[in-house]
């Protein structure tokens, strides 16, 4: 059996306390940093928001050495969109993806990089663990995890690794087959 694919699992059937506690510590003092330093989410209702969000992802990927989709493309995979705020700012966002799939899926994730200490990738990762805890999902999807990732990937397998149970899945197959 060749392994495919890989993504990390927030269990939301727990209580909201019980799966701060889970989470690495050092995810819960991001979430807690971001809390301090007066940032916020909010889901955004904004046709407009999407430019916004769009601009610091597209920089995010390009930074990385990868080749951004087009906003069409996040916009086509992706139904809810929530922003980080610092001072009325948007200094991050995520997109999730809930419709037509049994776990909501994290599909993009960016900020911008003058903000990055102030922790909004944290806060903005636990607010969509709680959004998708209070809309009565099991379970949520935090979104590939980069098997044998080099470079810039690792760093992103690891802050995902703080939030859950990386699972791997055979190709064409949504059985969860091995968790580590």
């Amino acid at each position: 059996m060749k392994i495919q694919k890989a993504t990390v699992v927030v269990d939301l059937t727990p209580s909201e306390d019980e799966i701060m506690h889970s989470i690495h510590k050092d995810a819960r003092w991001g979430v807690r940093k971001a809390q301090k330093e007066g940032l916020e989410v909010r889901e955004s209702a904004d046709e407009s928001d999407w430019s916004i969000f769009y601009e610091m992802y597209k920089n995010t990927l390009i930074e990385g050495g990868n080749d951004p989709k087009s906003l069409e493309f996040l916009k086509k995979t992706s139904d809810k969109l929530f922003l980080c705020f610092k001072d009325n700012r948007v200094i991050g966002g995520a997109v999730i993806k809930t419709s037509g799939i049994e776990n909501p899926r994290l599909r993009f994730n960016a900020s911008l990089k003058e903000y990055q200490s102030l922790q909004p990738n944290n806060l903005l990762y636990w607010n969509c663990i709680l959004w998708c805890k209070n809309k009565g999902y099991k379970k949520f999807d935090l979104g590939g995890w980069q098997i044998n990732a080099r470079g810039h990937l690792e760093g992103v397998n690891k802050f995902k690794e703080k939030w859950g149970n990386v699972v791997y899945y055979e190709e064409n197959f949504l059985d969860i087959l091995i968790c580590v």
